[in-house]
């Protein structure tokens, strides 16, 4: 037999790798990084993992991966509200069990990542303390001593022994991120003139004895591994040399290195930390080409939006790193690593970087500021993957009842996940377009957006979806009225007629100088060189970013106190950086009241009257949903049901969601 495929193209990321003296072996070279799982704990004292968590975790060892991570924090429930606890007053080692049974089964490593939370421990958890004695979130951090060193090397250290009684095959600690062990190893959070802080060795002094003692009581039988920051991605921070010689001082005692970045200290450095649709994939090559340029000869991993295959097997071929991590992309598609296998890249559905699952439930906290960096998430779901965070419950809750026919009006993200659902659950559909491509949204000005090729991948990932179903029969320019439909006799009709833009009642908004969001691009040759933009939300933020780069002088109005309001956190501090990197002059509080020749008339909140000059006037005012067009399907079959922007303008993961949803139904 001549050797599979996936060798061929991707030989060293099917390398298996065999890592610390007890010579454990990974599969392969793609792992799953930590993160925190929405439904996948109970909330309460127990701190149990419960069957949709051990259901998730083995969807993602049946996907492929060599090895995931579960999150345990010291003390418990300090940093989130619903993780994992593992000690005698829990019952956490029961399920765990269950949990390690079902994901060794597909040769899939574990490992529990043990943190603390140090200076970004929610209110009322724990006491705040870390290094250095500074005034943080509005709260006092108390300086540590060596009695509070020693008490919290005991926590680590009885985490550790009870990760081994769970059944975990490594220990994942986590020194990066602005957790209690980077504030250690970060000059931005240690300021100490004492033997543990100052230089790097100082600086490292207090985490190598927690990793020492954890060495002591698991001995050679559990595989330790390093979570740390090859760069802080803030002003003053760890840099790469710095993480380099952190790294080799604690070699000694470690089995595997993984390099990512970012800190909760520094409000820019989180879009690096998780990073969003402006950050390059496989940023954190330059933390671990570091470590391995210096000299360590321990495995070195790199996470940080490497979701293509080719990027990855390339770092590895390159010798920049050793091994590759992923976490949201594997959220997006838990068979991101059999896909690679079958040959079906094309098949893999694509993270957006839009961190809702990492932010989801705090982005009403609508500020940039630091003081929301370490609140507690609430319901991490994901955009592109419905089924994420819902529950074992939702999948049984829809029952086949019969081959029916279904039509599905409009080829957006919503109709094409509708269409896709539909078609996957056993029904003959004929998905319709008024137009001359799919997409709906997705296809309007992603394309011109450097930043948006996430967006692109996703319309495109949609595209390839329903045109490879038999079962999918798509008409193009194909504008159906409810007479026709109803004439069709369908079994099920889905509505996923979208929205149109939201023109508001301002005078002068019909004006020569005028132009919709939606129709900027193709038409920028009628722009001149001055243009203000009529609304901040985060298409606003986009096309002044994409504007300004292009030599224009753009200024952003926004009625309301915050700009992107609906946006992640993340993905706000991009916007943010951006925004200033190309001089956007972004107005909140200001409302547009007069559209003139010459410009924009607006009042800001205390009334007072402004003037902002413009040769032109972009209105970005959101959208509204086509509620007659929709409402004339109504009784066209015997089921008709609604899905994504027509029901009420949202996102990308109202449309996944309510399509998937109304494709099931049926």
């Amino acid at each position: 037999m001549s050797k599979p495929m996936y060798l061929e193209q991707y030989p060293h990321l099917f390398q298996p790798l065999t890592v610390g003296k007890k010579k454990l072996v990974y599969k392969n070279r793609i792992m799953v990084g930590p993160m925190q799982v929405s439904g996948a704990y109970s909330t309460d004292a127990n701190g149990t993992i419960n069957d949709y968590g051990v259901d998730y975790y083995t969807d993602l060892a049946r996907g492929g991966f060599a090895s995931c991570a579960v999150p345990v924090e010291v003390p418990s429930h300090s940093a989130h509200f619903g993780t994992i606890r593992l000690d005698e007053k829990s019952k956490g080692f029961t399920f765990m069990h269950i949990l390690q049974r079902s994901v060794h089964a597909f040769g899939m490593n574990t490992a529990c990542e043990i943190y603390h939370p140090g200076i970004c421990a929610l209110a009322g958890t724990c006491d705040l303390m870390g290094p250095s004695s500074f005034m943080y979130n509005g709260r006092m951090v108390r300086e540590m001593t060596e009695e509070d060193m020693e008490d919290v090397t005991q926590m680590y250290v009885t985490a550790a022994a009870d990760a081994k009684r769970a059944g975990f095959d490594a220990i994942m600690l986590h020194y990066g991120h602005g957790w209690l062990m980077n504030n250690f190893l970060s000059p931005l959070s240690n300021h100490r003139t004492d033997q543990y802080g100052g230089s790097v060795e100082n600086r490292v002094r207090f985490p190598l004895m927690v990793i020492r003692r954890i060495r002591e009581v698991v001995g050679d039988s559990m595989v330790i591994e390093i979570r740390m920051n090859g760069n802080d991605r803030a002003e003053g921070g760890i840099t790469p040399d710095d993480a380099a010689r952190q790294a080799l001082i604690m070699e000694e005692y470690v089995d595997m290195f993984h390099v990512s970045c970012g800190t909760r200290l520094d409000a820019h450095a989180r879009p690096k930390m998780h990073p969003t649709c402006f950050v390059a994939p496989g940023h954190n090559v330059d933390g671990s080409m570091a470590l391995k340029k210096a000299g360590v000869k321990k495995p070195v991993g790199i996470i940080g939006s490497i979701h293509n295959p080719d990027l990855a097997e390339s770092i590895l071929a390159d010798g920049k790193a050793d091994y590759i991590l992923m976490a949201r992309q594997a959220i997006a598609d838990p068979e991101w690593v059999n896909k690679i296998r079958a040959g079906r890249e094309k098949d893999i559905r694509p993270c957006i970087h839009c961190d809702f699952c990492v932010d989801g439930g705090r982005r009403n906290a609508l500020t940039t500021e630091v003081t929301i960096l370490n609140d507690a998430t609430f319901d991490n779901r994901c955009s592109v993957n419905p089924l994420v965070g819902q529950g074992s419950a939702r999948v049984r809750a829809f029952r086949f009842n019969g081959r029916k026919r279904v039509a599905v009006i409009g080829g957006g993200i919503a109709g094409m996940q509708a269409a896709i659902s539909a078609a996957d659950k056993g029904h003959d559909v004929t998905l319709f377009e008024k137009r001359a491509f799919l997409g709906g949204q997705t296809a309007i000005y992603p394309e011109h957006l450097w930043f948006k090729k996430e967006i692109l991948a996703l319309r495109e990932y949609f595209i390839h979806q329903v045109r490879q179903r038999e079962s999918i029969k798509i008409l193009l320019e194909s504008e159906v009225t409810a007479a026709v439909i109803s004439e069709a006799d369908y079994d099920a009709v889905i509505v996923a007629v979208g929205a149109e833009q939201a023109v508001p009642p301002i005078p002068g908004i019909h004006g020569d100088n005028v132009v919709m969001a939606w129709d900027v691009f193709g038409n920028e040759e009628k722009m001149g060189a001055n243009i203000v933009i009529v609304g901040g939300g985060s298409v606003g933020c986009e096309l002044g970013i994409s504007l300004a780069e292009k030599g224009k002088k753009v200024t952003v109005l926004e009625m309301g106190h915050f700009f992107a309001p609906k946006s992640e956190i993340a993905e706000r501090m991009s916007l943010e950086e951006y925004m200033n990197k190309n001089g956007v002059d972004v107005q909140v509080d200001t409302r547009c009241t007069e559209i003139t020749p010459e410009g924009v008339a607006a009042v800001d909140k205390e009334g007072g009257s402004r003037f902002f000059k413009a040769d032109t006037v972009i209105i970005s005012a959101g959208s509204k949903p086509l509620a007659e067009l929709r409402d004339s399907f109504h009784g066209t079959a015997f089921d008709v049901i609604n899905a994504g922007d027509c029901m009420g303008p949202a996102n990308i993961r109202n449309a996944t969601d309510t399509a998937w949803c109304a494709g099931n139904i049926i």
